[in-house]
């Protein structure tokens, strides 16, 4: 193993700790944002959500949800290929 293959395995495992570790968390937020109606200065609400805002926080809501189903499987994968013979991600080998 070269430097250079180290560096970008290094880059590689820095940029999916940053895109899970911060995004899904700002995936979070602004699906909440999204879902709520406007605030006046005051602090009341004007109205209702718009029907655009309550699509984009079930998007973001649905990417988080599919991301932590995504790695309950990955932590169980071997689990699952014992008792079930399943193999979901295909990493068993034989």
């Amino acid at each position: 193993m070269n430097f250079a293959t180290l560096f970008g395995s290094l880059v590689d495992v820095t940029l999916v700790g940053i895109l899970l570790g911060a995004g899904l968390p700002t995936l979070f937020a602004l699906g909440v944002r999204f879902a709520h109606a406007p605030v006046a200065a005051d602090g009341a609400t004007t109205g209702s959500a718009s029907a655009l805002g309550k699509i984009a926080a079930t998007i973001c809501f649905g990417i988080i949800i599919i991301a932590i189903v995504v790695g309950i499987l990955w932590v169980t994968k071997s689990t699952i290929y014992e008792y079930m013979g399943f193999d979901i991600f295909g990493t068993e080998v034989e």
